[in-house]
Parts: C-alpha cells; sequence; structure tokens
C-alpha cells in the first residue's frame, strides 16, 4: 500500500488489506508520515468476504511514528486492520507504507 490518511481530527480511525486468502502472517510494517498513532491496535480476521469478525493481535498506548515492526505469533488471517484509537497529533493518521509479512 501507497500514502494512505485518515479524516483530520477524528477517532477511532482504521485501514485494513485484504491479502485475498486466508495466509499464515507473521508480522506488520507501519511506516507513518508526521501524522502517526500514539495508541493502536492491530487487528486480523479470516471472513471471507466483508470483514466483521476481528480479533486483536496486537496493541500499543506508546506509539511514537516513524517505522514500527511488529512480530506477530504466526496465525491465520485474511483481512489485516491497523485501527488507531487516540493519535499523537491534532491531525489525522498518516501511513506511508502498511505491510503485511508471512510464511
Amino acid at each position: 500500500m501507497t500514502r494512505w490518511a485518515s479524516r483530520e481530527g477524528s477517532d477511532p480511525e482504521w485501514i485494513y488489506v485484504d491479502l485475498g486468502a486466508v495466509r499464515q502472517i507473521t508480522g506488520v510494517k507501519l511506516r507513518w508520515e508526521a501524522a502517526y498513532a500514539k495508541r493502536y491496535k492491530i487487528e486480523i480476521s479470516t471472513d471471507s468476504g466483508t470483514p466483521e469478525h476481528w480479533q486483536e493481535a496486537y496493541s500499543t498506548t506508546s506509539g511514537d511514528g516513524g517505522l514500527d515492526e511488529i512480530s506477530l505469533t504466526p496465525q491465520p488471517a485474511r483481512y489485516v486492520r491497523m485501527y488507531g484509537i487516540e493519535r499523537g497529533t491534532p491531525y489525522g493518521y498518516s501511513l506511508y507504507e502498511f505491510e503485511v509479512t508471512g510464511q
């Protein structure tokens, strides 16, 4: 994915990626622009079609922008979501890169 930005001044906001099929994922890489998440979760879903059932795979309350490389216990997922709970700036959330790694 290339750059994504949420609405300015709004919480919560999220973006998810569809891997096209259920795959074993092992991590997520987030490269933040200046507008980053202080509190956010990485959630996953194995739903087919529109994802409705999300499971938390990671969370932090101390995001500081820059590059977040998150290792996960290998687990099945088709959808992977960054769920922004609290912004680190008055702006929105902005990602230059949202990469999912796996086996």
